[in-house]
C-alpha cells in the first residue's frame, strides 16, 4: 500500500476492518501533541508503528465556498447530500461540448459555472445550472444554445464556445446521508448541495478521532505501560501532518500505551 496522509486514510477506513496496523513514513505533530510516558516526553516519528483500534467521527464542519462562513454538523446529521460538481472540469465551453459528445451521452447536458456569466443582460452565477441544448450559429458566431431556469420561467442564452471557465459538468445522483458521503473517496472535497441547510453549495471537512497502541521502541530506553501514556494535545487525526503507510497484521506491535 502505497503511504497515504492520515486524514485520507481515516476517511476511507472501513471500521470492520480494524486492528490495522500503521507505520510512520514521514511527518511531525502540531498544535503541541505531546506524549509524556513515565516522565519523558516523545512524539510519533518515522518508522514508528501504531496499531488502530478505534475511529470515532468527531465532528464535520461545513464550510460556505463563496463567504467562508462555516457551521458544525452533528455525525448523525439526517439531511441527504448531492454532488454539485464532478472531478473533471473544462476550461471552456469548446472542450465541455467535445468531451460530451464524444461520450455515449451526448447533449442535452448540464453544466455549471466557477465564475459569474454576464451575457444578453442576464448575469448568471456560479450555483444556477445551464443545460446545453446544441451547438448552433448565433450572430455569425458558433454558440452554446443554454436554459437558464430562473424564477419559474425559462430563458434562452446564447454562450460563445470560447467562453472561459472552467465548467463542471452536473450529473443527477442520488442522494447520499453524511456518512455515505464521508466514505466515498470520490466525493472528497467536492461541492455539495443539501436543502435542508441554509446555503446552496458547501463542502464538508470531517474531523476524527482516532485510537491506538504506540509500539515503543527500545532507543526510547523507558519501560512504557499502559497506564503511563497522557495525551497533551488535540486528537492523533487532527495533528499529525504527515504520511502512514499500512503494514501486515503479523507485524503487529505488542500491547502497550495507548493514546488518543
Amino acid at each position: 500500500m502505497e503511504p497515504v496522509p492520515l486524514q485520507d486514510f481515516v476517511r476511507a477506513l472501513d471500521p470492520a476492518s480494524l486492528p490495522r496496523v500503521l507505520r510512520v513514513c514521514s511527518g511531525v505533530y502540531f498544535e503541541g501533541s505531546i506524549y509524556e510516558i513515565s516522565g519523558n516526553e516523545c512524539c510519533l516519528s518515522t518508522g514508528d508503528l501504531i496499531k488502530v483500534t478505534q475511529v470515532r467521527l468527531q465532528k464535520v464542519v461545513c464550510e460556505n465556498p463563496k463567504t467562508s462562513q462555516t457551521m458544525e454538523l452533528a455525525p448523525n446529521f439526517q439531511g441527504y447530500f448531492t454532488p454539485l460538481n464532478t472531478p473533471q472540469s473544462y476550461e471552456t465551453l469548446e472542450e465541455l461540448v467535445s468531451a460530451t459528445t464524444q461520450s455515449s451521452k451526448k447533449l442535452p447536458t448540464c453544466f455549471m459555472s466557477t465564475h459569474r456569466i454576464v451575457t444578453e443582460g442576464r448575469v448568471v452565477t456560479e450555483d444556477q445550472l445551464l443545460m446545453l441544448e446544441a451547438v448552433v450559429m448565433h450572430l455569425g458566431i458558433r454558440c452554446a444554445r443554454c436554459v437558464l431556469g430562473t424564477e419559474g420561467q425559462q430563458v434562452i442564452l446564447h454562450l460563445p464556445l470560447s467562453q472561459k471557465g472552467p465548467f463542471w459538468k452536473w450529473e443527477p445522483s442520488a442522494p447520499r446521508t453524511l456518512l455515505q458521503v464521508l466514505q466515498d473517496p470520490a466525493l472528497k472535497d467536492l461541492v455539495l448541495t443539501c436543502p435542508t441547510l441554509p446555503w446552496h453549495s458547501l463542502i464538508l471537512r470531517p474531523q476524527y478521532e482516532i485510537q491506538a497502541i504506540m509500539h515503543i521502541f527500545s532507543r526510547l530506553r523507558i519501560a512504557a505501560t499502559r497506564s503511563a501514556a497522557q495525551t497533551q494535545g488535540e486528537d492523533l487525526a487532527r495533528v499529525h501532518q504527515g504520511w502512514l503507510q499500512y503494514v501486515q497484521q503479523d507485524s503487529c506491535p505488542q500491547e502497550g500505551p495507548q493514546a488518543r
